[in-house]
This record gives structure tokens, sequence and C-alpha cells, in this order.
């Protein structure tokens, strides 16, 4: 098939909704996440299915695939119940075609038919704290919020805050789980809740040292292990390392603990490393190779050319930091802010941030950057999804780029990918 034919096939199935091959977001169900036009996602079926049995939908099958059918359907479910008409699938949509459906299909309780909550879960005492209850896909309610809330502080819930417990959110608690080292079933009982909300616990700063344990007063070395419980001068320099990439958010106390551990997998989860909240070789290692202590940019006795390359990495280190605070936000078609990217709305974003002044779109940045041969840390990685430069994201080393796909929003991808690998253009610098 030739490119042309290819664009037409394409065009067609942007057109009609039809299903096409884009990499896919993991599994939701009705109700666990906001759905909106460009996404690929069984969220979007059942949407479509549910919308069919109302009488507005009216493609003949259900695709998965959010295009101008199904943007037009949910237009026309709001505009029918008086809500906000905007083709976008939210709680407040979800929520009322769910109640419309009457059981028809699965809704957002276990023991309730009231679509809103389980029955305690509305009062004020519905803290995740003092819930006694198992919490598992299917219930809704107060407590849910604050848990999707709690793993969204943590990484772990990249979408919308819903109060509807699906198979995003289990997902997600499953990955808490097993950073965590206890049994991953998704379910939270009392242990997966005591780990959440130590996780999450609001501290000014952590404990200066624990008097039962040896202060270790050596400079960081990568061929070390550091744990909770670890302290001294090594663990002040890793913690300013930490915060340096953006993922360690109060002054370096020289003590190893929770938000410590926290702060570390959080740096392994983006690059790609074992995520278990322990400093060793593999992880200070990258950290040593993606760092700059912000301490020491400041020399003012560094010769000119020492400055240049501190500028640099400080600005590489930077980027890779900005842009993974950035992850989960939406797809927007045109989007430049927070509140929802394109792929070149993204990268001129990020940037920007830094004081590096990009074109907009996709194509000219493509024209503006200097190629390189092999792509390095801050460089913008480009794909050729519809014919020439159409995509792009930034490289964070490990064959591994940030970007905003229309199906996912921000995320993570990795070159090696069959989808990205045969569509991969080349790198620019940018900076």
């Amino acid at each position: 098939m030739n490119k042309t034919l290819k664009r037409v096939v394409i065009s067609s199935a942007f057109a009609t909704g039809l299903l096409i091959t884009t990499p896919q977001v993991a599994d939701a169900a009705l109700g666990d996440q906001t759905l909106r036009k460009g996404m690929t996602d069984p969220d979007v079926k059942d949407l479509q299915d549910a919308l069919k049995k109302k009488g507005f939908f009216n493609y003949d099958q259900s695709t998965g695939y959010y295009g101008t059918i199904t943007n037009e359907a949910v237009r026309k479910f709001q505009k029918e119940h008086n809500l906000q008409v905007d083709g976008i699938a939210g709680p407040q949509t979800l929520n009322k075609l769910l109640e419309l459906m009457d059981g028809e299909v699965a809704p957002p309780t276990s023991s309730n038919t009231n679509t809103q909550s389980s029955s305690p879960t509305q009062s004020a005492s519905s803290s995740l704290a003092n819930y006694s209850s198992l919490i598992r896909q299917g219930q809704s309610g107060k407590h849910v919020e604050q848990l999707q809330k709690i793993l969204k502080e943590q990484g772990y819930f990249r979408t919308d805050v819903t109060g509807y417990f699906g198979r995003v959110t289990e997902a997600a608690v499953r990955d808490f789980q097993r950073d965590m080292n206890i049994k991953v079933d998704g379910i939270v009982g009392p242990q997966t809740i005591g780990k959440l909300l130590n996780e999450n616990k609001t501290e000014v700063k952590e404990p200066e040292y624990k008097p039962s344990l040896p202060q270790e007063t050596s400079k960081l070395d990568t061929s070390k292990v550091y744990r909770v419980g670890s302290t001294g001068q090594a663990v002040t320099e890793l913690q300013s390392q930490l915060r340096s990439v953006g993922v360690f958010n109060q002054d370096p106390t020289g003590y190893y603990g929770e938000i410590t551990a926290t702060s570390v997998r959080s740096f392994q989860r983006l690059h790609n490393l074992k995520v278990d909240g322990i400093a060793g070789p593999q992880t200070l290692s990258k950290l040593k190779e993606v760092s700059t202590n912000k301490n020491n940019n400041s020399n003012s006795n560094a010769s000119n050319g020492n400055n240049s390359s501190s500028n640099s990495s400080a600005f590489v280190t930077n980027v890779v930091a900005d842009a993974a605070t950035l992850i989960g936000v939406p797809y927007v078609w045109g989007g430049t802010t927070t509140n929802g990217f394109d792929c070149s709305g993204f990268v001129q974003y990020v940037f920007n941030k830094q004081g590096v002044s990009i074109p907009r779109t996709v194509a000219l940045q493509w024209n503006a950057g200097k190629s390189v041969s092999e792509p390095a840390v801050g460089d913008i990685v480009f794909f050729d999804t519809t014919g020439g430069p159409s995509h792009n994201g930034i490289y964070i080393g490990n064959n591994q780029f940030v970007h905003s796909g229309s199906s996912t929003g921000v995320t993570i991808a990795n070159l090696n990918n069959n989808y990205w690998s045969q569509r991969y253009l080349g790198a620019k610098r940018l900076h």
C-alpha cells in the first residue's frame, strides 16, 4: 500500500470513528476516566455501546475509537440532557449516562444501585484513614476520590480524579502494591491504606537522624547502597541531586526517610529502573548522569567554558524534570497549556519554561533544529505519522522519550516500540 493510499485510509478512519492502529492506553472502565476525541480505549467502546442503546450512536458497530461520529453522539446526548455541550465525555456526562442505563451497564457501585456512591461514602467521616471496609473495583464515592488523589500525588494515577474505582484505578493500586512489596491484588485493604497514608503524610522535613544508627560521613558513593535509615553527608548529596532533577521538594536533611524513598522511586520510574526506593549502584549512576547539583551551578569562579557546560547540563536536567511533571496532562489538538497539549505544543511549553524559544509546529521545529546522529538527553525526536515530520517528543535517555500522544496524553514511550521505530525520522537539537 503506498503512502497516498495509507493517508486516505487513515483519513477515512478519523472521519467515521473506525479503529486505527495506534499505541493504546491501559484498560479502564466506563466512568473511570474522561474520554475525548482521538482516544482509542476499551472505555470508548463501552461509551459507544451505552450511547447506542440510548439511540445517540448510530454507527453499525462499536469501534473503541473516539472519532467524529462518537463526538457528535456525545454532543447530542449532552444537549438533550442540558449538560455542557463540548463533545467530551467527562464525569458529569458519564454519570448521567450511567444513571440512565439503569443496570444495562455495570453501575459504578457493587452494593448499591445509586451511581453516585456506596452508602457510607458520602458522609464527612469517609476519609481514607477511617475507612474500614475493603475498597475495590466498582465502588465510588469520597473514599475512592481520596484514594485517587493520593495515588496521583505519588505518580501512580495519571488521569482525572473521578471518585469511581475502575480498571485504571485498579491498575494504579497494583503498581503501588508491587512497589511496596505487598500483596498485589488491586484491592485496597488495611495494609495498602497504611502504606498509602505513610507515603503521603505531610512533613515539613524528615528527621535529622536516628540516634540508633551510625552516621555516614563520606560523600555519595555510586558503588554503595542507600536506603531508609541511612544518614550522613552521602544522603545529603543524594537528596540534593534528587532535588536538582525535580523529584525531591524540600531542603536536604541527611536522613533517608520515606519522603526520600518516594523521590527515589519517582526517579527510578522515570528512567525505567527497578522501582524499589533503594538507591543502589544502577540508580546512583543514572542520577549522576542526568543530575546537576544546583548549589554548584552558581560558582562564580568557573570559567566561561565551564559555565557554558554547566548551563547546558542544567538546561537538560531541568527540561527532563519539567517534562516529567507534566505526565498525565491530556492531549488537546492545538493545545499549548497544562489544560492539554498537542505534541509540538508540549515540546514548546517545556523549552519555553527554560527560556528557550522554539517554533510552534512539528515541521518548523524540525527545520529549526540541528541534526544529530544519535539523540542525547534533551534532544527532540521526530516521527513520520502522516507524511513528513508530524510528531515529536523529548528524548530522556534509555531509548525513551516523553511526548503528548493523541490516545495517551503526555506519557513516556520507547523508540524501540514497533509503532515508533517504523516511523522514526531522526533527532534534532534545539538548545
